[in-house]
């Protein structure tokens, strides 16, 4: 059963060709949330109420302002603990970036724009290149997917979220969240496998939405060899996918998929 925190009732009027009656529907409970590093301002994101920790600690990794949980000595609610503030302080010893006020300002270009190949070459110089530690069948990625959409409480009640999945080699689940924002839904899902130490475990991330170049940004940063998206990828996103030897697999519905990038990694048993 969900918690009601996620989804809320609400009174509604249903239009047809009959005319007009009066229903009530489900819908999903949007709520803003400050994230504060050291005591400082950082960023304040719209997301789906809970799981506000692993959001925070997911998203300060994939900026790129920490490596791992290790680089955190404190993570809380606020004082007045209204659910709507994470502070989160990084030790002495952390080497991520140091924040500045984000969203839209951390990776933003002067108005004359910075083409996309200029920006790939940029952001792809700080990933590591994935190395291929193995293979992987196209049965698994199927049965990764179906995890993904059996795990999405929240959707089957509203049809309102997107989700992610994060597996192991063997397509085990490491990490699954759901959100309004699907760079929520990733973020919180990466937090969950840092908070947990088992970044060394992640393969695989399933995404029930469309992949931009940030969502491959994202997996880049955890490692991950193979992104599966539900949707259409864009062309960053395949470029980015391509620079950095990341498996990129789009339109992953209805027992097939299409693979832009480093398609060796999957395998089809006869």
């Amino acid at each position: 059963m969900l918690a009601m925190k996620e989804i809320r009732e609400i009174p509604a009027n249903r239009i047809s060709v009959q005319g007009v009656s009066e229903t009530s529907d489900r819908v999903i409970v949007e709520e803003p949330l400050e994230i504060y590093v050291n005591d400082r301002f950082y960023t304040l994101t719209m997301r789906l109420v809970g799981e506000e920790m692993p959001l925070a600690v997911g998203l300060c990794f994939t900026d790129g302002m920490i490596r791992s949980a290790d680089d955190l000595t404190m993570i809380r609610y606020c004082k007045e603990n209204t659910g709507n503030r994470i502070d989160l302080y990084l030790n002495e010893h952390s080497t991520g970036e140091l924040p500045m006020v984000r969203r839209g300002t951390h990776a933003s270009y002067s108005s004359c724009g910075i083409c996309g190949s200029e920006l790939i070459t940029d952001v792809g110089a700080a990933l590591k290149n994935i190395e291929e530690k193995g293979h992987f069948t196209a049965m698994l990625i199927f049965q990764c997917k179906e995890t993904v959409e059996t795990m999405q409480s929240v959707f089957k009640e509203t049809r309102g979220t997107h989700a992610a999945g994060i597996f192991d080699n063997e397509g085990n689940l490491i990490a699954f969240s759901e959100d309004v924002g699907r760079h929520n839904a990733l973020d919180k899902a990466i937090g969950k496998v840092l908070l947990s130490k088992k970044t060394d475990k992640a393969s695989i991330v399933v995404l029930t939405s469309r992949i931009s170049y940030e969502m491959v940004l994202k997996a880049g940063r955890l490692g991950v060899e193979v992104v599966a998206g539900f949707s259409a990828a864009t062309s960053l996103a395949v470029e980015l996918a391509s620079r950095i030897n990341l498996t990129l697999i789009g339109f992953l519905r209805d027992g097939s998929g299409t693979i832009y990038s480093a398609p060796v990694r999957v395998t089809h048993p006869q």
